[in-house]
């Protein structure tokens, strides 16, 4: 059913043409937030070490987060937004990157409302910049309300790639030159991941899917927080395509999933007007959305450009707030085969 209680449900509209996250007014989300100016984004390959994995929800390493804030603080005001201070106790540790950056998330609302629980990714690909500037806005916001969130869980990943963020020349890849949307251990990446990137992208290294699957911390990071959080529905935000991806169960996977289940997954398939997009070993995705039958939503925004991040935020973050709202029936999922698909 959809969470009703605080707003009206809100129904989707094309937007400038996308058809995307246009939703009604009623869902009146009150968010801040100025403008942003330019940033220059020249992804390149860099090479690391391997990283590490702490316990998720393990006791937070003060330092590593106070760190982790002065950075992010530093970076946005070079990117000319006006976003509140980082707040290191606002954030848990759950790991580090391959240079042994922490990889942090923030969780918000009911820990006891075990029926909508809401995952978001954002910054998987560092040299897309926008996501960022979405993804600590909302974060912004859910602090704010508690109130707004009495029975729904989101939890947040702002910054899933650090390493590709505070790059020289900022990066898609990770520091040892994966795409960690590629890397995930989906049934089809030893058959196709490598495969399917030589003849399809040229052996494009800004699409490199690594050396075997869930080799990079940052897809772990992802991949743990997908098993410790059990999340309804998981979103992950990128640009600049302009569109929303869907992965997850559709009509030809009746038999593979309860019906109920199937049909509420296209429900808010429809309330976003997503689209299916295409298929990649080792992509969020196929392993969540394929694999796992988790609804997965890719919010592709329309650029890269850090001038029109706000722009994007105010555009974007009724859709957002219904995607939380929505409520989707639990799955256990049970291990099996079979391909998937993600557009980014």
């Amino acid at each position: 059913m959809i969470l009703g209680r605080t707003i009206a449900a809100a129904l989707c509209a094309g937007a400038a043409g996308l058809g995307v996250f246009a939703l009604a007014a009623g869902d009146a989300w009150a968010f801040g937030g100025k403008k942003a100016a330019s940033t220059d984004e020249v992804p390149e390959t860099t090479a690391g070490t391997t990283g590490s994995a702490p316990a998720i929800g393990r006791a937070s390493d003060e330092a590593a987060l106070k760190s982790w804030c002065a950075d992010l603080d530093a970076e946005v005001n070079r990117l000319g937004w006006t976003l509140p201070p980082c707040d290191w106790r606002r954030w848990k540790l759950g790991g580090t990157s391959v240079r042994g950056r922490p990889l942090v998330y923030a969780e918000f609302g009911n820990a006891q409302a075990e029926e909508n629980t809401t995952l978001i990714f954002s910054m998987v690909h560092p040299d897309e910049i926008t996501p960022l500037y979405v993804a600590l806005q909302l974060v912004q916001w859910l602090g704010e309300h508690p109130q707004s969130l009495t029975e729904a869980r989101v939890i947040v990943a702002p910054l899933v790639n650090p390493d590709g963020f505070y790059a020289e020349r900022r990066t898609r890849t990770n520091a040892n030159g994966v795409d960690v949307n590629r890397n995930f251990g989906t049934a089809d990446w030893s058959r196709e991941a490598l495969q399917k990137w030589r003849k399809r992208f040229g052996g494009n290294p800004r699409r490199y899917p690594g050396t075997g699957p869930n080799s990079e911390p940052e897809t772990r990071f992802q991949v743990r927080l997908i098993e410790e959080v059990q999340p309804h529905k998981v979103l992950s935000v990128h640009s600049p395509l302009n569109f929303m991806d869907y992965d997850g169960p559709m009509s030809i996977a009746l038999k593979q999933f309860p019906k109920e289940y199937v049909h509420k997954c296209l429900e808010l398939r429809s309330r976003v007007k997503a689209q299916h997009g295409g298929f990649f070993p080792g992509s969020l995705g196929n392993y969540a959305g394929q694999e796992r039958g988790i609804p997965t939503l890719t919010l592709e925004l329309p650029t890269a450009d850090a001038r029109h991040a706000h722009g994007y935020w105010e555009r974007f973050k009724e859709g957002i707030s219904t995607v939380i709202r929505f409520e989707v029936p639990a799955y256990v999922f049970r291990e099996q085969g079979g391909d998937g698909g993600s557009v980014n």
